[in-house]
């Protein structure tokens, strides 16, 4: 029989909208037969409409149908003759009714699920046809313009942040860009004189302050600039200057007008970055006079004083090294003249010459981290400040929306902080490292040095060489007072930073005074609704106030079942259910976006209240490429199991994330639906406490390989190895695109120290979890897999050949690598001081890994599969266990790029920043044959 074919959907888009129509009106007025009449007709459509391949009409007159036949059977007449009013209706037919009612109700649902996938898919295509389309004409523009004008082409590149004069005078003088010019200048100097053009405008150094909006800084701008300064968005080329900056320099103005314009100007979005003008407005004034207001004006006087401090410093004197000189008896040499073995003098000079060379290169080094450590603080105090301002402005707003605002500008502080602490850790620890070096160069240069002054002292009572001995005496002065500079030079610095250190810390104190005292006057802490508490709640248990930083203690040994879940609401039986559970795309989703033009993949998760953990581990996925793109054309689909205890939901609300971040069409969005379902099956991650990272990852790989399982052949046992064989027991013949990404094999070997016999074991895994060295402050990643994969002795080890206990040899190998290599590195352990409190504490080692080209070869058996790998993504967690934060550092696909995720803000960051003492999980992917 041929099958009818089906007519299009139109009745409903989801079978609840079918529910809504089958209702029928009041029947008490009406008699039995009477009704049977109806019902038959109904039934006869109900047939007539499934013949014509009618679906929705079909379901709904047979619904209408069992309605009307569940209230003839509570009639009183159809009581009194049954047999009557069955024949009438048929006997068979309530049956048949109901058995294709389901059909049509299961049918229905995979059709309504089918084409809301094809119209999200559609609409997919369709933005990004459209954002090709805008990206295309943008290209076609800015080409056509750099063509007409070639001074255009004179501009800065897109990863510059300084613009010359001479490229500015140029874009001003062509006319084709719509350029503003922003004097960050003192009010006064502006008004003396500034750029002559009609979009320069005075943004007054003294109404630029840390914690500012653009909002409040438009609020407190002279009125003559607010008109232009209210045409940004619309502007091609936006340009900042001063005096005299040659860069743009943490916390000073110009720094300071950028990041008011980059990150706190929600509405408008650039075309590209602020540029600061090289030279400041100094450069200009010498350059092009004529193109200013006034070209005399009064110029600031410079600071010289780091001049004068090196200029001051006393150099030491070689001769002052040198020993006392020792009286040589002459002796009559032969008249064909003196022999003189200058091997040895060469030799000492050698040596000396090669380390001071060393000796300078640490200098630079520490130089370098100090300059780097200066910065680091310079920003730290900066950030204080600016936290300062977002609180008090916080106390005082009223409005919710701004409230809200403030609000998330404290977590990005918060979270820069704890950053920055990190860096100066890992600057600390590197420091450390150069000092020990430093400290080995000067004890063996002190050893040698009798040596080598008695080299000398002799050499010099010789004639014939008082010359040469004098030219290496002027150029070890020379190295002398070049290293003195250096050590002054980092001293210098370093008082600079032990300055603005101190000064932080007495802003800390008297925050925290001030902070006591508002909160006494101030209601108790009451948690908010919405759970976006950020980072631990405002006070600890003690009452002392701080920062607000997460009690970050990984939940490893508080897991708890899922026996206590939240009871499952009641059904209303009275209706046959379906046997498919209904999918959870089926629903909308609020993820309450921030709109904006932003990258493929480069949008932000907000924090929902300590949710870092989780967003750190979602970002790190959603730069996994295949997964991404087996979500995004919805090929997962085809796999969701219903059968599981999570019946595909959490694959499904994954997937719907993913698909958002990678729109292109937000700069944040909210996970919500997802923290929900995944709340639902695990307890612990309900609440807005801080949980871990990788606990987080375990649980959702084993998640998402349940709710993706589809069945493959069973393959012949026989023909398998050991490792294959094992593997296959593991999946069941059940595997998943997870299971094939992430999952590896590890072999255990047990050998036997008597009869060397020994006995292998298989296991799983989806992430290696490496101890780290004890008491070491840095390692390598060859360090942690070496230690993870040594032999160790078991003693009292049943031996099945020797039928007696004997101490054996455990040794771990992998037998299977994964696709895609994830590695945790287990930082927190439990103090052994204070092991009856179950306190944790954090390892703050520096671990070095490789970016690219990771060999694990050395590591594993012959293993199916490339053993290269190179690294796209890591999990990072700053803080101690008292207070910590989660952050993501991602490789691109698309751009090539390395990218920090952290929560909401998405930036760029330089792959020399990807390693640090925040790393916490590695996600490695193995590299494409060639």
């Amino acid at each position: 029989m041929t099958e009818t074919r089906r007519s299009q959907l139109h009745l409903g888009k989801c079978i609840e909208d079918l529910d809504k129509l089958h209702n029928v009106p009041d029947l008490k007025s009406k008699r039995a037969t009477m009704l049977c009449k109806t019902a038959q007709k109904l039934f006869e459509s109900a047939e007539e409409a499934r013949e014509k391949g009618d679906e929705e009409t079909s379901y709904v007159q047979y619904m209408k149908y069992l309605r009307v036949i569940a209230y003839i059977s509570k009639d009183k007449d159809y009581s009194k003759d049954k047999t009557y009013y069955t024949s009438m209706l048929g006997v068979k037919n309530p049956n048949k009714a109901l058995d294709a009612a389901e059909k049509l109700k299961n049918s229905l649902i995979v059709r309504y699920e089918e084409e809301r996938q094809s119209e999200r898919l559609n609409d997919i295509k369709e933005n990004e046809l459209i954002k090709q389309k805008i990206d295309d004409n943008r290209k076609k523009a800015l080409e056509a313009v750099a063509a007409k004008d070639p001074a255009t082409q004179g501009l800065p590149g897109p990863d510059e942040v300084t613009i010359k004069s001479e490229q500015l005078y140029s874009t001003l003088k062509s006319g084709k860009l719509k350029v503003m010019i922003l004097d960050a200048r003192p009010g006064k100097d502006y008004i003396e004189s500034h750029i002559n053009h009609p979009a320069c405008i005075s943004v007054p150094e003294e109404c630029i302050s840390p914690g500012q909006t653009a909002n409040v800084l438009e609020q407190n701008l002279p009125a003559v600039s607010r008109p232009v300064w209210a045409e940004r968005a619309s502007m091609d080329l936006i340009v900042m200057l001063d005096w005299n900056s040659s860069a743009v320099i943490p916390g000073k103005t110009l720094y300071l007008l950028k990041t008011i314009l980059l990150k706190w100007d929600i509405k408008v979005q650039y075309s590209r970055q602020p540029l600061a003008l090289r030279g400041g407005y100094e450069d200009w004034l010498l350059k092009y006079p004529a193109f200013t207001t006034n070209p005399r004006p009064t110029t600031p006087h410079q600071d010289t004083m780091l001049d004068d401090m090196l200029g001051e410093i006393d150099y030491p004197n070689w001769s002052d090294l040198s020993p006392p000189v020792v009286t040589v008896n002459r002796v009559a040499k032969p008249s064909g003249g003196p022999l003189i073995d200058r091997t040895s003098k060469i030799a000492a000079v050698q040596l000396y010459d090669e380390r001071s060379r060393s000796m300078q290169n640490i200098l630079e080094q520490q130089e370098r981290i100090a300059d780097t450590s200066l910065t680091l603080e310079m920003q730290r105090l900066e950030a204080e400040q600016d936290w300062e301002k977002i609180r008090q402005q916080n106390e005082a707003e009223q409005r919710d929306e701004i409230r809200a605002m403030y609000k998330l500008r404290e977590q990005e502080i918060i979270s820069q902080l704890m950053q920055l602490e990190s860096k100066q850790y890992d600057m600390e620890q590197e420091n450390q490292t150069l000092r020990d070096k430093l400290e080995e160069y000067q004890r063996r240069e002190k050893e040698d040095a009798e040596t080598i002054a008695e080299t000398i002292t002799k050499t010099v009572e010789m004639p014939g060489i008082e010359s040469e001995v004098q030219v290496d005496e002027r150029s070890r002065q020379a190295t002398a007072r070049d290293v003195a500079a250096k050590r002054a030079r980092i001293a210098a610095v370093r008082a600079q930073r032990d300055e603005l250190d101190r000064r932080r810390e007495a802003m800390e104190h008297e925050r925290k005074r001030k902070l006591a005292e508002a909160r006494t006057k101030r209601k108790p802490y009451e948690k908010e609704d919405d759970g976006d508490a950020y980072m631990g709640s405002p006070t600890d248990s003690t009452g002392a106030v701080g920062l607000n930083r997460s009690q970050s203690s990984p939940n490893i040994a508080k897991l708890s079942s899922d026996e206590d879940e939240v009871p499952m609401p009641a059904f209303d039986r009275s209706t046959k259910p379906s046997k498919v559970a209904p999918s959870s795309e089926m629903h909308h989703r609020d993820f309450q976006p921030v709109w904006g033009d932003v990258g493929r993949g480069l949008t932000g998760l907000k924090n929902l209240g300590n949710t870092c953990y989780m967003n750190s581990i979602i970002q790190c996925l959603n730069n996994t490429a295949i997964l991404v793109t087996y979500f995004c054309n919805g090929q997962y689909l085809e796999h969701v199991n219903r059968s599981h205890s999570t019946r595909g939901a959490i694959a499904e609300e994954l997937a719907a994330v993913v698909r958002a971040l990678w729109s292109g069409q937000y700069r944040f969005i909210a996970t919500k639906d997802l923290r929900n379902e995944v709340g639902k099956h695990q307890r612990a991650f309900r609440g807005t406490e801080q949980q871990d990272s990788h606990e987080f990852l375990t649980i959702l790989m084993d998640w998402l390989h349940l709710d993706l399982q589809f069945t493959i052949k069973p393959p012949h046992k026989e023909t398998l190895g050991a490792s294959e064989r094992a593997w296959h027991e593991y999946t069941k013949s059940k595997e998943s695109l997870v299971l094939r990404l992430f999952y590896g094999q590890i072999r255990s070997t047990v050998r036997c120290s008597v009869c060397r016999a020994s006995s292998a074991t298989y296991d799983s895994f989806s992430n290696l979890s490496l101890e780290l060295p004890a008491h070491a402050s840095r390692c390598t990643l060859a360090d942690c897999l070496k230690l993870y994969l040594n032999d160790e002795m078991i003693p009292g080890w049943n031996c099945p050949n020797c039928k007696e206990k004997r101490d054996a040899v455990k040794k771990l190998d992998i037998s299977r690598l994964p696709p895609v290599l994830v590695i945790h590195f287990k930082r927190f352990y439990v103090d052994p001081k204070e092991y009856m409190c179950n306190a944790y504490r954090k390892k703050q080692t520096y671990i070095d890994f490789p970016l690219e080209d990771l060999d694990m070869r050395q590591f594993s058996l012959q293993c199916p599969g490339n053993p290269i790998y190179n690294l796209y993504a890591v999990s990072n967690h700053y803080g101690s266990m008292e207070g910590g934060h989660y952050t993501a550092y991602c490789k691109s696909s698309v751009y090539g790029k390395w990218y920090k995720y952290d929560d909401h803000l998405v930036t760029e960051i330089p792959t020399s920043e990807v390693r640090s003492s925040a790393a916490y999980i590695l996600f490695y992917s193995a590299c494409s044959r060639s």
